[in-house]
């Protein structure tokens, strides 16, 4: 059994604790902050709830197998609930696109009626293609820890090198079809001409896995984990910054809090912004050319997020709308409101020049006069932002040179959002093993 600290207690870093803990572990979790959950949360305002920051994800299986690696199936605890509902897309030129989450003959006929058949024959087999890639994906880079060096004929395939701009540009000739394949890496804070192409493997994974949320909101799936940490007893301590990584000959020994207390460990698993962690709390000669490489990369834009409190009538929307244009705009409908009211989350994908409200009356709701609540989520670290393939290279990896330490969370492979976050934390499981 190893005495394990788990710094951070977002998704990443609670998934890691428990199923570490299952493992037969004797797990300590240090939170900064009062809260756990990281951005998995709740905003609560005049009789209005907003999700804080996901609302829904795709590869419910990475969650299932979580609860399942860690206790009891999901289902003991919390919902997983498909959204059945289309998601909606609206361009710059007034046309509108509902476009079915997870059946492909909705999608072919979906887009046939907006833009003919020959644009939505383009659409379905670049989507086929995707599975291809999904699988090279699963088995060299997403279930495995990434490896140093993919087989060439892995490589060859999935075209690192060819940005998710350019598939665009070269298999869709349609302006809005290519829009809804940019958003792919709208949505993780980065510019389409410097994201690999296979990032629009997510059209695939939501076509074939479906879209899924939670009943209560994704901040009933952070009360579940916490939860299930203390069905796994782990230590939970919260207002405890963790201020350095303490090592000896290339191996972590513990923590110092940020009151000078060391608390000592034979393993660190750490769900903070691993840029941090390398410039800021690791000394250690072994990280040294980690530290380079972690440190050239940047920060993805994190979504400006604005939750409105609206009274009826307002445009009746799906549970997910995008708003083409600059900056992309996201509008969420899954919160909850007192009766005659709706509860808007509002995610600006890109630099806001304008308000919030302005730009969703320039886009085509005026909801303006119908605001009775506005609140807004603070910033999240959203990860690293793709500026060429070799970003992958450079993100942080799930297992670090300093003999001991691991990382997990948006910064870490395989990357942000909560399928990847949680495959990350399988890989560290993986890799530290049973006790």
């Amino acid at each position: 059994m190893a005495d394990v600290i788990v710094v951070g207690a977002g998704l990443a870093g609670l998934a890691s604790a428990v199923r570490l803990a299952k493992l037969g572990h004797q797990v300590t979790i240090c939170e900064r902050d009062e809260h756990l959950g990281g951005v998995l949360g709740r905003v609560d305002a005049d009789g209005f709830t907003w999700d804080a920051g996901a609302a829904s994800t795709t590869l419910p299986a990475a969650l299932r197998d979580l609860f399942r690696k860690s206790g009891r199936p999901i289902e003991s605890l919390v919902q997983l609930e498909p959204v059945t509902e289309p998601r909606r897309h609206m361009f710059s030129d007034g046309s509108v696109l509902d476009l079915p989450v997870s059946d492909r003959g909705a999608q072919e006929e979906a887009w046939t009626d907006l833009a003919g058949a020959p644009v939505a024959a383009q659409w379905t087999k670049l989507v086929d293609a995707y599975g291809d890639t999904w699988q090279l994906l699963r088995k060299t880079s997403l279930e495995p820890p990434l490896e140093d060096k993919l087989p060439i004929k892995t490589i060859r395939a999935l075209k690192p090198w060819q940005s998710l701009e350019k598939v665009a540009q070269r298999e869709l000739t349609d302006d809005r079809a290519r829009a809804v394949l940019r958003h792919f890496a709208a949505q993780g804070g980065s510019d389409a001409g410097l994201t690999p192409g296979y990032v629009g493997v997510w059209s695939y994974l939501e076509r074939t896995f479906g879209r899924w949320t939670i009943d209560g909101g994704f901040g009933a799936l952070a009360d579940a984990l916490v939860q299930r940490a203390g069905e796994r007893k782990i230590t939970v301590r919260t207002s405890a910054e963790v201020v350095a990584v303490n090592t000896a000959d290339g191996a972590v020994t513990g923590v110092r809090l940020s009151d000078g207390e060391e608390v000592r460990a034979d393993i660190v698993v750490t769900d903070i912004d691993p840029r941090v962690l390398y410039e800021s709390l690791l000394d250690d000669p072994a990280a040294k050319k980690a530290r380079k490489r972690i440190l050239s990369t940047h920060q993805a834009q994190a979504a400006y997020v604005v939750h409105l409190g609206l009274k009826d009538p307002v445009p009746e929307l799906p549970f997910e709308t995008v708003l083409h244009g600059t900056p992309t705009v996201v509008v969420r409908t899954g919160g909850t409101a007192p009766a005659g009211h709706q509860a808007w989350s509002v995610l600006v994908h890109g630099y806001p020049t304008d308000d919030v409200l302005d730009l969703l009356v320039a886009r085509g709701l005026p909801v303006r006069e119908n605001v009775v609540s506005r609140q807004t989520s603070p910033s999240w670290w959203a990860g690293v932002a793709w500026e060429g393939y070799k970003t992958a290279r450079r993100r942080a990896s799930n297992v670090s040179p300093v003999k001991g330490l691991y990382c997990v969370g948006a910064g870490a492979h395989p990357g942000s959002g909560v399928p990847a976050t949680t495959l990350g934390a399988a890989i560290v499981a993986d890799a530290i093993g049973k006790a």
